[in-house]
């Protein structure tokens, strides 16, 4: 072998030998690093929490999930807030696999971000477990307010109450109301109605009593508890509408006095010069059916002092008698009147009675101080010209 491949062949020589010793340090490095990263035996991982759910809640969230049958498992460890915030958890499992239900206060409001670890005694944790849910608080419950009333009444004659709602945003969350009310047997009851429903009826309403009321609200649909505004107090106006027979919308005639387009009203006191329609007048054909007076036309009688009323006994208080006018084509003035006794005045002693006012106002309003009996209705004198009025229906409530 010549001195130049001798040569070569030593460098060769010498490159493996610190080739081989190279990666022999390698590989004994790298595995000194390994045992030291598993000192103590392989990575233990501990069973981690399984079918985890969480629910929003009132500055809270709740917890709900299953410790399968890892037995080493005796800590549960949530993180939140980016992990500024934590609490702990004991974990006493009593079967194989066992349930965790647990409410978690939050002060924050929003939606928060949950990491969620088990332990074992030695400190060795589970793989994380995400999850998240929305707290709400005072921000939410200043934005509640309690649905709105259209009306509120109790019929004086069955003792019914019904309450008539306004609609509400569905989007705020809402989804019923609450009444809570005292009964005809002075028992305090609670009813509740959906926000899809328009009207609360309620069977056994105490008379003279008001009615305490609140909206109900779920903000999402895993929310676990119920917000509600403040009660509030709504006076109940007493509905004396049935006291009327043959109260209107339509009205009726009695029956017995022919069958054109002008007869009498049933069960109303009507006065000789309102039948000015050959013995007919006070209830009309025109809109299903009305309590009318007309003169002129067709050489038709003026109507002097006439009188259309209903008599019965109210206990006091204040009073509002309200009427649906059909057409008011009246030129001589037309009263709705509330007189002490059981008839009416006559016009020219129309101040004698408990109030008047002028058919065209609608309402008449009047104040009863002990228990009376009243006639409420209708009186006019009509002498020019063609003219009439109708009235369709009315009604009598408390103030």
């Amino acid at each position: 072998m010549s001195n130049y491949k001798l040569k070569k062949y030593r460098k060769l020589t010498v490159y493996s030998v610190l080739l081989l010793v190279l990666g022999i340090y390698s590989a004994c490095t790298k595995q000194d690093d390994f045992k030291k990263f598993v000192a103590g035996g392989e990575i233990s991982y501990t069973g981690k929490l399984d079918s985890v759910k969480m629910y929003s809640g009132d500055s809270r969230v709740l917890l709900k999930g299953l410790f399968l049958a890892d037995p080493k498992v005796v800590t549960c460890k949530i993180f939140w807030n980016n992990m500024k915030d934590s609490l702990v958890i004991p974990v006493i499992k009593k079967n194989v696999i066992d349930t965790l239900k647990y409410s978690i206060p939050i002060t924050t409001e929003g939606l928060q971000n949950f990491i969620i670890y088990t332990y074992d005694k030695a400190g060795n944790k589970s793989i994380p477990v995400y999850a998240n849910a929305r707290s709400y608080g005072d921000r939410y419950k200043a934005s509640l307010s309690n649905r709105p009333i259209s009306s509120a009444t109790a019929d004086a004659s069955t003792g019914k109450g019904v309450i008539s709602w306004l609609g509400m945003d569905n989007l705020t969350g809402v989804f019923a109301t609450e009444v809570q009310y005292t009964s005809t047997s002075d028992v305090s009851k609670k009813i509740r109605t959906i926000i899809d429903s328009s009207r609360t009826v309620i069977p056994d309403l105490k008379a003279g009593t008001d009615i305490q009321y609140r909206t109900l609200f779920l903000p999402d649909t895993t929310c676990v508890d119920t917000f509600a505004t403040a009660f509030q107090t709504q006076r109940i106006l007493i509905d004396y509408t049935g006291y009327f027979k043959n109260k209107g919308n339509p009205f009726v005639s009695d029956g017995a006095s022919g069958s054109g387009r002008w007869r009498v009203l049933k069960d109303w006191v009507v006065s000789a010069s309102v039948k000015n329609h050959g013995g007919y007048g006070s209830w009309c054909s025109d809109q299903g059916g009305t309590l009318a007076m007309e003169m002129g036309w067709s050489n038709t009688a003026a109507i002097i002092d006439g009188k259309i009323y209903q008599s019965f006994t109210l206990p006091a208080g204040k009073y509002n008698f309200a009427i649906d006018i059909g057409a008011n084509e009246a030129i001589d003035p037309v009263y709705i009147v509330a007189a002490v006794g059981n008839t009416l005045p006559n016009v020219n002693s129309i101040s004698t009675a408990i109030a008047y006012t002028n058919f065209a106002d609608k309402n008449l309003q009047f104040t009863l101080t002990q228990p009376t009996t009243v006639s409420i209705g209708f009186l006019a004198t009509m002498t020019t010209g063609n003219q009439y009025w109708i009235v369709k229906g009315v009604s009598l409530k408390s103030l």
